[in-house]
């Protein structure tokens, strides 16, 4: 599989980190707590890693997943992948209950995590469109919740884009609740070019 070579790195991760802080930032405002946030990794996957790493057994299986098609300059999609635990904490704390409270993800809770993805989405994308100066706009989203696991969700909403996407991951962590929500930017890997110019266009002034 190709590597991506380290300037191409370092303008994807550049957008990544200014994406999670507002990313941060907006989830902090929805469930009223604190969120920190981890540096994103920036990876060149196959569609099977992508499914592979989704479905890993034990506390980190992602039981929902939530995607948003990205079109415009570039295309791909957002991936926001929540381990069972994080699903259900994330429902309480988005509908304003104990934590706890909620053992069952049904359609009001789909509703809630839904809106909630694509209120991520959107404050991510707004930075990076004004940070490097392109269109991406988000699709409507698609939710599945499956406790046995999400990589055949993953296949069907994102198989038919592309074999490897470069993968912009980064994770929100609320320490009060040790819930986490794993951000994912899927890019073709056409979209390099794009964005490296850029990336250089803004250095240049």
């Amino acid at each position: 599989m190709a590597e991506m070579d380290e300037m191409a790195k370092g303008a994807f991760q550049e957008a990544g980190n200014i994406g999670m802080g507002h990313l941060a930032t907006s989830l902090s405002k929805m469930v009223n707590r604190e969120v920190k946030i981890d540096i994103p990794v920036v990876e060149m996957l196959s569609l099977d890693e992508i499914m592979a790493r989704s479905n890993e057994e034990g506390k980190n299986k992602s039981v929902i997943g939530i995607h948003l098609h990205i079109s415009g300059d570039v295309s791909g999609g957002t991936l926001i992948l929540l381990p069972k635990f994080s699903a259900l904490s994330f429902s309480d704390l988005l509908m304003k209950k104990p934590i706890g409270t909620t053992n069952k993800i049904e359609e009001p809770q789909i509703r809630k995590l839904r809106e909630m993805g694509v209120n991520l989405c959107s404050s991510y994308m707004r930075v990076v469109n004004e940070f490097l100066g392109i269109n991406l706009r988000i699709g409507d989203p698609s939710i599945e919740v499956n406790m046995d696991g999400v990589g055949d969700f993953i296949k069907t909403e994102i198989g038919e884009l592309a074999d490897q996407f470069i993968v912009v991951k980064g994770e929100c962590l609320i320490p009060s609740t040790n819930s986490r929500n794993e951000f994912n930017m899927l890019f073709e890997p056409e979209a390099t070019d794009i964005i490296m110019a850029a990336i250089m266009k803004k250095m240049m002034g």
